[in-house]
């Protein structure tokens, strides 16, 4: 059903995922029934959130409904949540447009009104853990791949006004795989990456074929009421400067929306939800947006036009109004009006198709009856849709292209939000008048970086990834100059490349591999293990270098990652050099961090120099070398100590031996080397209580790149242990088996506390209750009797010695008949494998 009223198209953009036809036959997208990393519409939604931005497949969405994600299982708001946590966000509603010619028929369809449909399945993966399902052909840290289809005919109808073609739709014949990626790093956590693969599954050739990407920005906060959008402003962002410390121009051709001040509280911006007139109001002052990630220079783009149309969409004709901006030269019938929306598949393509780039919304007001290239715009909305207006539909579109019967294109893009993007609480004033001055208190530099970062993941600067000698695009940035014969002279410079090589590469920069770990129970304590070997050796596909800085150690009550605790770290000793650029008039970071010994071997005395102290040179009072200012800082922590030892201190590196004289003492009894294994014991811990532990490795990042370290998941692969009783206890051939809580109250709060249900949110308290057996073998059998004597339930506890939960098991309260229990008191045995029985009891009250 599709409604008609101002959210109408903003939810059916997302009906597709919402409804679940057999429009594909498995075969044709080679989907297997059993496989455990694909799931159905009817259990959830492909929700991008595991980095700042949170966003469907289709970075919005629309309504005010919670989805249920794939990946962590948890709802979603169905909107673009930016950044993540805070309630805001700045895009409602996005769509896809597909448009060619064939024969003679002039044809569009779009993602509204159910002109393309999917078959219901969703395709997960992911790189976080590679022993999960998820994990083959994964690109990104969260995949998601739908395949849609636009092969039909008979796709939902409203009015005529809404399509003005006076017939039913009329298919492309395409089927889209249509794929997402998204990371939590620090640099590229604020976007999500697509890819749409559209394949000529018809008979015919589909000529001059245009693809187009709908935004309507629409901000707000999701802690106050659904609002109607109309304060919202948007735009189209050509290029702009990038570079810390080697600044250059790189062309963008991105759409922006955003809120038109950033809604400041009392004058000022506030991070804090406040109440205003009986509503919450909380400053939004970020932005999105979406750009093709190959540019003009690449080989998808090449000799390709973009163009940028908006328009206010007024379809439910609530004030008889439709307007957009529209080129003098460019002025035709677009199906119901002379500006605005167009209708029909005749006046879609053409907006599609014109090459027009539309100027920013708060210009509206600007434009003259004598501008030689501008229509004079309806005066009866331009100064409100100046100073930002709700509903306006912003359209990006590249072609045209040629699809012959099985032909294939790919098209890259991405969603991109930003933070900061308003800085002045009383902006808005310079609008409509003074467009200018408002555009200049605007900070569009976060979203820039993001969006180059996006571009980077998809293409590597520098790599050349086909052979064909083209790695792309760079400048020269000057790092010292000198004044020779009253001249500066450039005696320090370097090569920085800021576009790939337009063939795509999609491999973002990640942390060093995570170590092998393996956790021991110790008296009191758990003993961590772990091993290296990929972590210290491995290259960054960015840098080519080996980055690895050093291991973290995380420890908590429970998986949360808000519940873990540092308790350890082991750092390399390294430094960074700040170097003054006499170019930008500061010290900037030019390499990768320097180890004592090589800074002692170049500016100390001697490489034995043990007086040399790096850090006595400071901003204030630096080293001054023959050609260069320079100082240093520590890069990190700097631990390396007897907290985290090295469990085989004598061993040699291998890495500075030949592979051909490695022998068996080199390896550990896993196969790892042992040159990397380390250990540490965290101690005073409580017996009766399990304890979660990880340990992360982490990168020393890119500075010439200005990117951050990186650092592994703290809860991929995190391990439970308990640590072992106390040494009275342990001096006994046998362990008591014990149960807790004793008693079992259902008004404890178990749940609230973190004790049951942490990773189940959707199932209800009864089904994620747990009573606790602790003490046991490996192997035991336990069973429940009722105080009449009757089995309520008999649990096989069966774990390997090695598994550090293996004296641990746990029961949900349900019977052997599926039922809760009651309030009593219940009995115990524990049958040990030598036949032996231990016997307890516990009370129960609900």
């Amino acid at each position: 059903m599709f409604i008609q009223n101002k959210t109408g198209w903003v939810v059916c953009i997302f009906c597709f995922l919402l409804f679940s036809f057999n429009i594909f036959s498995r075969d044709t997208i080679q989907l297997k029934s059993t496989d455990d990393n694909i799931f159905t519409v009817d259990e959830c939604v492909p929700v991008h959130n595991i980095g700042k931005l949170i966003t469907t497949q289709y970075f919005g969405g629309g309504g005010y409904s919670k989805l249920r994600d794939c990946y962590l299982k948890q709802y979603q708001q169905n909107r673009a949540e930016f950044p993540k946590g805070s309630g805001l966000y700045y895009v409602s509603g996005t769509g896809s447009w597909f448009g060619g010619i064939i024969g003679n028929d002039t044809l569009v369809s779009q993602s509204r009104f159910g002109e393309i449909w999917t078959d219901g399945n969703i395709i997960l993966r992911s790189t976080s853990d590679p022993t999960s399902v998820y994990y083959e052909d994964a690109v990104s840290e969260l995949d998601y791949v739908v395949y849609r289809a636009d092969t039909f005919s008979n796709a939902p109808y409203l009015d005529s006004y809404l399509d003005n073609d006076s017939r039913p739709h009329k298919p492309l014949g395409l089927l889209i795989k249509q794929s997402s990626y998204s990371w939590s790093y620090g640099y590229a956590e604020d976007f999500v990456l697509l890819d749409f693969e559209i394949k000529n599954v018809g008979t015919k050739f589909i000529k001059d074929f245009y693809f187009g990407i709908k935004l309507l920005p629409m901000s707000g906060y999701m802690g106050s009421k659904p609002k109607t959008p109309d304060d919202d402003i948007g735009g189209f962002l050509p290029e702009f400067i990038l570079g810390d410390n080697c600044q250059y121009i790189d062309t963008l051709n991105m759409v922006w929306g955003s809120d038109n001040n950033g809604n400041p509280v009392d004058g000022v911006f506030t991070d804090i939800a406040k109440e205003v007139n009986g509503e919450l109001v909380k400053s939004g002052t970020g932005i999105g947006g979406v750009l093709f990630l190959a540019n003009n220079n690449g080989i998808h783009l090449a000799g390709k036009k973009i163009s940028y149309n908006w328009w206010f969409d007024d379809w439910d004709f609530i004030s008889d109004f439709n307007f957009g901006p529209v080129m003098k030269k460019n002025l035709r019938d677009l199906g119901n009006t002379w500006s605005g929306e167009p209708f029909g598949d005749n006046g879609r393509y053409f907006v599609m198709s014109n090459g027009e780039i539309d100027y920013n919304q708060i210009y509206t007001a600007s434009i003259y009856q004598t501008d030689p290239v501008w229509v004079y715009p309806d005066q009866r909305k331009a100064r409100t849709i100046s100073d930002g207006y709700g509903w306006m539909e912003h359209l990006l579109s590249v072609g045209p292209f040629d699809l012959p019967p099985g032909g294939v294109l790919r098209i890259p893009f991405a969603y991109v939000a930003g933070e900061n993007f308003h800085t002045k609480p009383t902006n808005i004033d310079n609008l409509p008048d003074f467009p200018e001055s408002y555009y200049s208190n605007l900070d569009f530099s976060d979203l820039a970086k993001n969006a180059q970062w996006a571009r980077w993941i998809y293409d590597n600067p520098g790599v050349d990834t086909d052979g064909d000698g083209d790695s792309g695009l760079y400048t020269i940035c000057v790092l010292d100059s000198q004044l020779i014969d009253n001249e500066w002279v450039v005696s320090a410079a370097d090569t920085f490349w800021y576009r790939g090589d337009g063939v795509p590469d999609w491999k973002a920069a990640g942390p060093p591999p995570a170590p092998y770990v393996w956790l021991e129970p110790t008296l009191n304590g758990i003993r961590v293990r772990f091993n290296g070997s990929r972590s210290e050796t491995e290259k960054d596909i960015f840098t080519q270098i080996v980055d690895f800085e050093g291991y973290n150690i995380y420890f908590g009550r429970d998986e949360r990652e808000a519940s873990l605790s540092l308790v350890a770290s082991y750092d390399y000793e390294n430094y960074d050099k700040y170097v003054w650029n006499s170019a930008v008039e500061r010290y900037i970071v030019e390499d990768v961090p320097l180890t004592l010994a090589d800074i002692r071997c170049a500016y100390a005395d001697s490489c034995n120099d043990s007086s040399f102290d790096p850090l006595s040179f400071t901003r204030s009072d630096p080293f001054y070398n023959i050609d260069s200012i320079f100082y240093f800082v520590k890069h990190s922590y700097n631990v390396v100590g007897d907290a985290i030892a090295k469990v085989y201190p004598n061993i040699r590196d291998p890495r500075l031996v030949h592979v051909d004289s490695l022998v068996d003492d080199d390896y550990t009894e896993e196969g790892y080397f042992k040159f990397f294994e380390y250990s540490y014991t965290i101690e005073n811990l409580l017996p009766t209580i399990g304890y979660w532990v990880n340990v992360t490795a982490f990168d020393f990042g890119s500075p010439k790149s200005g990117l951050q370290a990186l650092e592994t998941s703290k809860t991929v692969s995190i391990q439970n242990a308990y640590p072992l009783i106390d040494a009275d206890e342990l001096s006994g051939e046998r362990k008591q088996v014990y149960v807790f809580p004793n008693p079992y109250r259902i008004d404890a709060g178990y749940r609230a506390s973190g004790y049951e249900g942490r990773t189940e949110e959707d199932r209800p308290d009864y089904r994620v209750r747990e009573l606790n057996f602790a003490n046991l073998p490996p192997r035991c059998d336990i069973k429940i009797f009722s105080l009449d004597g009757d089995l309520v339930r008999h649990l096989l506890h069966d774990k390997d010695i090695s598994d550090p939960t293996y004296s641990r098991d746990s029961w949900n309260l349900i019977t052997r008949n599926t039922q809760m229990i009651v309030s009593g008191l219940y009995y115990w045995t524990v049958e040990f494998p030598d036949g032996e029985v231990q016997m307890g009891k516990f009370v129960v009250i609900m």
